[in-house]
């Protein structure tokens, strides 16, 4: 590690890896065996966890705006990465506004992916190039985003979904499915588990899909359809991380 760029403030594991090019802010910790490579700038209240990979002239921790609030100053609430995740080239990753922006554990980012300010992305979560999340999102695990795919404010991509490539997802979007050209396309059987035989449901998620948009994702309503308890858990966690937007 040689970088004059380094704040007299970082707080750093083991056998990091850091190139010259790197520009650390204030109060940032990092932890054991990470790689960091040219043009990257980490931003004030940024935590890095172990063994993570990130390439070239990543942004991480950049000031958040809040776009129906005036800007008044830099907002550096923080951000938190887990373990072991890929961040490729020119990614840029905002500070929370409200509290702080969170990173799992084991995801990837593949180049030029927008995530704004307090995101929440969990596990094994894929964000393929110029994928772009708005404020408040919270990624499931599992889930992905395809290339020039765009998540709205305040939405929910459930765990094992799929927002296909080119596509607008201007809501929540449930479990299990891809949606592309604004519509539930098909089971994401690539990533969803062979034991949840996810494909005995589909009339049944049809007509639970059409039932939580018009109760406003009331969770007594999934009870009624007496689905296997696997697969109600990842249904009661994408309600439960549901803020405002409606399906």
């Amino acid at each position: 590690m040689k970088n004059h760029l380094h704040s007299k403030s970082l707080i750093m594991g083991n056998n990091n890896y850091i190139e010259a090019g790197v520009k650390i802010c204030e109060n940032v910790i990092i932890g054991d065996n990470n790689k960091i490579y040219d043009g990257t700038v980490i931003y004030p209240n940024t935590k890095i966890g172990n063994n993570n990979v990130i390439l070239n002239n990543n942004i991480l921790g950049e000031f958040a705006v809040e776009a129906n609030i005036a800007f008044t100053e830099k907002t550096h609430n923080g951000l938190e990465i887990g373990d072991n995740n890929f961040f490729h080239v020119d990614n840029i990753i905002y500070s929370g506004y409200y509290a702080k922006t969170i990173i799992g554990n084991n995801n990837k980012f593949l180049s030029q992916v927008t995530i704004h300010h307090d995101n929440i992305i969990h596990n094994n979560v894929v964000l393929y190039p110029k994928a772009i999340t708005a404020g408040l999102c919270v990624l499931l695990d599992n889930s992905t985003m395809g290339m020039n795919s765009c998540l709205q404010q305040k939405s929910v991509l459930g765990s094992f979904s799929m927002i296909g490539m080119g596509s607008i997802a201007s809501h929540n979007i449930f479990p299990f499915y891809i949606y592309f050209n604004q519509m539930y396309k098909r089971f994401n059987n690539k990533k969803i588990p062979h034991e949840l035989q996810i494909e005995k449901y589909a009339d049944i998620f049809m007509n639970l899909i059409t039932e939580l948009k018009s109760n406003n994702c009331d969770k007594t309503i999934v009870k009624k359809y007496n689905l296997p308890e696997n697969i109600n858990n990842y249904i009661y966690e994408f309600i439960d991380n549901i803020k405002i937007a409606k399906i």
